[in-house]
């Protein structure tokens, strides 16, 4: 299965792709799970050519240029398009050429994260049009993700203490927030680094920055656990498109027991 990101940051592809491999490892076939860890047999993440394993959703104009994609423009489904229509549909184009340009081993998903920032909806709306009208192509499955209201409410969906020290800082900005962080990561939305409400700091304070630790918290945790805790984050929505794009590859039942049993 070969697929290709659309990212902000390498963070972000850290996550994407390690909740694909989360799916597969716990919802997959025993073939699936045994061969994961083998390079390129299950799943393999197109290169952007400059060094990147993703896309940066920042440098799209970039990759058209190299792929001589022909700027599209108008309207979706016959309504303008939303925030961040334009640049889906060019990430969308730009997966669309790769895929011609390799018929052997056709892209078989694009999946594309995107921060929500302070505009939850608005972004979702955008993305969503034009994801509709690049699914009528019939070409790839599309996943969209849109961490509400960044990256880190993913990954504190998956916290969960290991040791003491873990627990009382968890347990001290539980109540210096009054709720908790790690069950209500939608409420940090304070734009300033260093406010008690900024998710980023958050996840400092728990973390302490370490990538291995935030890791852990998309590895470690059941399908189930997350998806619980990611309904207002847009992470359960990211798991549930994830299991309907990789439902060739995933025996069904196995998926609704992880995911709802």
């Amino acid at each position: 299965m070969r697929l290709v990101a659309f990212c902000e940051a390498a963070a972000d592809f850290r996550l994407a792709s390690g909740l694909v491999d989360l799916v597969l490892r716990q919802a997959g076939t025993t073939w699936v799970v045994d061969n994961l860890d083998t390079p390129d047999v299950i799943r393999r993440w197109q290169p952007d050519g400059s060094g990147r394993a993703y896309f940066d959703l920042h440098k799209l104009d970039r990759y058209t240029d190299e792929l001589g994609v022909r700027s599209v423009r108008g309207h979706f489904n016959g309504q303008p398009g939303g925030a961040g229509a334009a640049m889906a549909r060019k990430a969308f184009l730009i997966a669309h050429a790769l895929r011609k340009r390799a018929s052997s081993e056709p892209i078989d998903v694009v999946v594309v994260i995107w921060d929500s920032d302070q505009q939850r909806d608005a972004r979702r709306a955008g993305v969503t049009a034009a994801r509709d009208v690049a699914r009528a192509w019939n070409l790839f499955q599309i996943v969209c993700g849109f961490p509400d209201p960044e990256r880190e409410a993913w990954v504190l969906a998956g916290f969960w203490p290991r040791d003491d020290g873990e627990r009382q800082r968890l347990d001290k900005l539980h109540r210096d927030l009054g709720f908790s962080p790690v069950l209500d990561a939608h409420r940090l939305r304070d734009p300033n680094d260093s406010a008690p409400r900024n998710i980023k700091h958050v996840l400092g304070v728990l973390a302490g920055g370490d990538p291995e630790r935030e890791r852990r918290c998309w590895t470690e945790p059941s399908l189930r656990e997350l998806r619980a805790r990611g309904i207002a984050t847009g992470l359960a929505m990211f798991l549930d498109e994830l299991r309907a794009a990789l439902r060739q590859l995933l025996d069904p039942v196995a998926v609704e027991h992880h995911l709802h049993g």
